[in-house]
C-alpha cells in the first residue's frame, strides 16, 4: 500500500505545481495578493508530496520489498542498510525522484527566504522567481510519473502481483562510502543553481533587471559553487581509490559534465562584481547564469542518456529527447524575454581601459566560458563523429591536457591580478606598487624550478615553469594584500597583526574569502602540476615471494587471504614495503567479488594507498587467480605519486574560502 500511496502523492504533485504556475501568474498580473499565497503554498504542497514518495521508496528499500521494480533492480535482501537507502539514487527513476525531492526542498526554501525577509509585505521578485522553479520541479514530476515513454514510475510494482525472490543489487561500484556521499552532493550543487537562474528569468519577467536579483541570489551560487566543488573532489578521490588507474581526473564525459557548470558558475561569481560596482555586463549576467542551468541538465542527459561510454554513468535510459527539449525551450523561453527587455538590459557604464580589473574579470570570463566550450566539444566529440562518418572515435585524455595548458596558466594569473588591480584604469603608481615585486618574486620562482627539472634530468617543460611564475606570483600578490590590509587594521584598532588580520576578515568576508580560495586554487594547480606530470608507474607480474621496484619503494609480494561479508568476498594481497633498501611496513591491496543476483559475481578493484607527506604509494591489482598461494600470477601495477596530497589540500582552502565568502551578511540596503 506504501508503493501505491507513493505514487498517487507524485500524480498528485503535478497538479500543484500547475497550481503554483497558475496562481503565482495570475496573483502577479492582478496584484492579488490571496492568489500569490495560494500559489506559494502550492510550492509547500509539491514539496510534502513529494517527500511521501521520497519516503515510500525508501520505505520499500528498508523492508526488502521485491514486488517494486526498482527495488529489485538497484537492491537486494544481503545489501547492507545504508546502501540500501543509498540505493534511492543507484538509477534512473529513483534518481530523478531524488532530484526532483531536492528541487522541491529548494522551493519550500526559497518560500521560506521570502516570507522571512518581508513578512509584511509582498516579495514580487522571489514570487516571480518561484514560477521557473516550478516549472523545472513540473518538467521532473512529469518524468517520474511513468507516462514518458522509456522512463517508469520508480515506486511501480512488477506485472501481474510478481514478487521476486531476491534483488539484483545495486551496481558494486556504488557500493562505497565516497559513491553513497557524491551523487547527491553533486546533484545539490546542480540543483542549487536553479535558484540564481530563476531570479534572473524573474527580474526579466518583472522588468527589475538591477543588481537585486544579483544580490538576492549570491548566496545560492557561493552554496552552489562551493557544494559543486565538493561533490566534484569526492567524485575524483572515489575514481582514485576504486578504479585501480592511479589518477584522479581523466576528463571523462561524466567528470566533464560536472566541472562544466562549476566553470560557467565561476565565471558568472566574477561578472556578477562588474555589474554590482560598474552596472555593467546586465545581459551576460543573465546568460551566463541561464547557461549554467542549462549545463546542469545537458550534464543530467550526458549522465542517464548513454549516448557517450563513461565508467562513471551507471544509468542508461531514452531520457535524452526529453532533456534536450526542454533545454531548448527554456533557453528560448530566456531569449524571448531578453528580446523583450532589450532596452532595460544596456549597460549604463562602458569599459574604460584594457588596464583595469573590469578587463581582467571579463578576459576571466572569455577564458572560463572557452574552455567550457572546448571540453563540451571534446566530450561530445563520440556523437558528432558518429553522425559525420557513422563511427564514434572518442578524444583521448591527452587532447584536453593540452589544448587547456595555456588557458589554464592564464586563469592562474589571473587570480592574482584580477583582484589587485584597479576598477576603471590602473595607474602607473598602484602598477608599481602593486604588481613590481609580485613580478619578480614570480620570475625568480619560475628560474628556480627550471633549474630544479634541469638538476634532477627532467627534459625542460615550459608549462611548470611558467605554472611556477604564475603561482608565485599569485601567492606573494595576494599575500601581500593581506598583509596591509591587517596592518592597517591593526594600527586603527591598536592590536596585534593578528588580530588586524582577523578584524579585516570579518569586515569583508566575501572579498577575503575570495582571495583564500585564489590561495587554494594556487596549491590545486602546484598538486596537478606534480602529480600529473611527474608520477611512476611500474607493471609487473608476480608470483608469492616475488618483488618490483617503483622508484626508490620496494614491494614484496607476502601474503593473500579471503574475508566472506554478506554480499561480498574480498580476496587481499599482502605486500612488504622497503624504502632504499629498508623495512617500512606493508599494504594490503585487494579486489571485491559482488553476489549480483542472476548474474554472478562482478568485481571491483581495491586500492593500497599509502601517504608520504604529500606524496602516494599506490598499488593496484589485476586478476587474482584461486592458485595465487601456490604459483599463481598476479598483475600488479604499482605509482608514485607526488604532489598527490597537494591536490587535496587546495581544494579544501578553495572549501574554506567559500564557507567564508558565503557567510558574509546581505546589506540589504543594497538590495532596492
Amino acid at each position: 500500500m506504501t508503493a501505491e500511496i507513493g505514487q498517487a502523492a507524485i500524480f498528485l504533485s503535478v497538479l500543484s505545481c500547475l497550481w503554483a504556475i497558475a496562481f503565482l501568474s495570475v496573483g502577479l498580473r492582478t496584484r492579488n495578493p490571496h492568489a500569490i499565497q495560494s500559489g506559494r503554498n502550492a510550492v509547500i504542497a509539491t514539496f510534502i508530496l513529494i517527500s511521501i514518495s521520497t519516503g515510500a521508496l525508501i520505505y520499500g528499500f528498508v523492508t526488502d520489498d521485491f514486488s517494486m521494480r526498482y527495488v529489485v533492480e538497484v537492491s537486494s535482501a544481503a545489501q547492507p542498510l545504508f546502501y540500501k537507502i543509498t540505493a534511492l539514487w543507484g538509477r534512473m527513476s529513483g534518481s530523478l525522484l531524488f532530484w526532483l525531492w531536492i528541487l522541491t526542498v529548494v522551493g519550500a526554501i526559497v518560500v521560506w527566504q521570502s516570507h522571512q525577509r518581508n513578512k509584511n509585505t509582498q516579495d514580487t521578485l522571489a514570487d516571480h522567481a518561484l514560477i521557473p522553479i516550478v516549472i523545472v520541479q513540473l518538467f521532473f514530476t512529469v518524468l517520474v510519473t511513468g507516462l514518458i515513454e522509456g522512463i517508469y514510475n520508480p515506486l511501480a510494482r512488477l506485472p501481474d502481483g510478481q514478487v521476486a525472490a531476491d534483488g539484483q543489487g545495486m551496481n558494486p561500484l556504488l557500493q562505497t562510502p565516497l559513491m553513497a556521499i557524491h551523487p547527491p552532493t553533486l546533484y545539490l550543487g546542480w540543483i542549487s543553481l536553479t535558484v540564481p537562474f530563476a531570479f534572473a528569468v524573474g527580474a526579466l519577467t518583472s522588468g527589475r533587471v538591477g543588481s537585486e536579483w544579483i544580490l538576492r541570489s549570491r548566496r545560492w551560487t557561493l552554496f552552489s559553487w562551493i557544494i559543486l566543488t565538493i561533490g566534484i573532489t569526492l567524485g575524483g578521490n572515489w575514481a582514485y581509490r576504486e578504479l585501480g588507474w592511479g589518477g584522479y581526473w581523466a576528463w571523462d564525459p561524466v567528470e566533464n559534465a560536472s566541472f562544466m557548470p562549476w566553470l560557467l558558475g565561476t565565471a558568472y561569481l566574477h561578472s556578477v562584481m562588474i555589474q554590482e560596482k560598474r552596472n555593467m555586463l546586465k545581459l551576460w549576467n543573465i546568460l551566463l547564469i541561464t547557461l549554467a542551468f542549462q549545463f546542469t541538465l545537458l550534464g543530467t542527459f550526458i549522465t542517464r542518456s548513454g549516448i557517450i561510454a563513461s565508467v562513471h554513468a551507471f544509468a542508461q535510459s531514452d531520457i535524452g529527447p526529453y532533456f534536450l527539449g526542454f533545454i531548448f525551450v527554456s533557453t528560448a523561453g530566456v531569449i524571448g524575454l531578453v528580446i523583450y527587455r532589450w532596452k532595460r538590459l544596456k549597460s549604463a557604464n562602458q569599459l574604460e581601459s584594457l588596464l583595469s580589473r573590469e578587463s581582467a574579470f571579463i578576459l576571466n570570463n572569455w577564458l572560463l566560458v572557452g574552455l567550457t566550450l572546448i571540453i563540451l566539444w571534446g566530450t561530445l566529440w563520440p556523437v558528432i563523429s558518429e553522425a559525420i562518418n557513422g563511427e564514434k572515435s572518442s578524444v583521448p585524455e591527452s587532447f584536453f591536457n593540452k589544448v587547456v595548458i595555456i588557458p589554464g596558466i592564464l586563469l592562474l594569473f589571473l587570480t592574482g591580478a584580477g583582484p589587485i588591480i584597479s576598477w576603471k584604469k590602473i595607474t602607473a603608481n598602484n602598477f608599481r606598487r602593486l604588481f613590481v615585486f609580485p613580478l619578480l618574486v614570480g620570475l625568480v620562482g619560475g628560474a628556480l624550478t627550471w633549474g630544479f627539472l634541469a638538476l634532477i634530468g627532467h627534459a625542460f617543460p615550459l608549462y611548470s615553469v611558467l605554472c611556477s611564475f604564475a603561482a608565485v606570483f599569485v601567492l606573494v600578490a595576494i599575500c601581500a594584500e593581506f598583509y596591509r590590509g591587517a596592518k592597517l587594521r591593526a594600527k586603527r584598532q591598536e592590536t596585534s597583526l593578528l588580530n588586524g588580520l582577523n578584524l579585516l576578515i570579518q569586515r569583508n568576508k566575501r572579498r577575503y574569502g575570495g582571495y583564500i580560495i585564489h590561495i587554494g586554487i594556487v596549491i590545486l594547480y602546484i598538486g596537478i602540476m606534480g602529480s600529473k606530470g611527474y608520477f611512476l608507474l611500474e607493471s609487473k607480474s608476480l608470483t608469492m615471494g616475488d618483488s618490483m621496484e617503483v622508484g626508490k619503494f620496494q614491494l614484496t609480494m607476502k601474503d593473500s587471504f579471503q574475508e566472506e561479508y554478506a554480499n561480498y568476498r574480498r580476496t587481499t594481497v599482502v605486500f612488504d614495503v622497503a624504502k632504499d633498501g629498508k623495512q617500512i611496513g606493508s599494504m594490503e591491496a585487494a579486489r571485491h567479488f559482488y553476489y549480483k543476483v542472476g548474474q554472478g559475481e562482478q568485481d571491483t578493484i581495491e586500492s593500497a594507498i599509502r601517504h608520504f607527506g604529500v606524496n602516494d604509494l599506490y598499488i593496484a591489482l589485476g586478476n587474482i587467480p584461486p592458485d595465487i598461494k601456490t604459483g599463481g600470477v598476479v598483475n600488479v601495477q604499482g605509482y608514485h605519486n607526488p604532489l598527490v596530497g597537494v591536490v587535496w589540500i587546495g581544494i579544501a582552502v578553495m572549501v574554506l574560502g567559500g564557507i567564508v565568502a558565503i557567510a558574509e551578511k546581505s546589506d540589504r540596503s543594497q538590495d532596492s
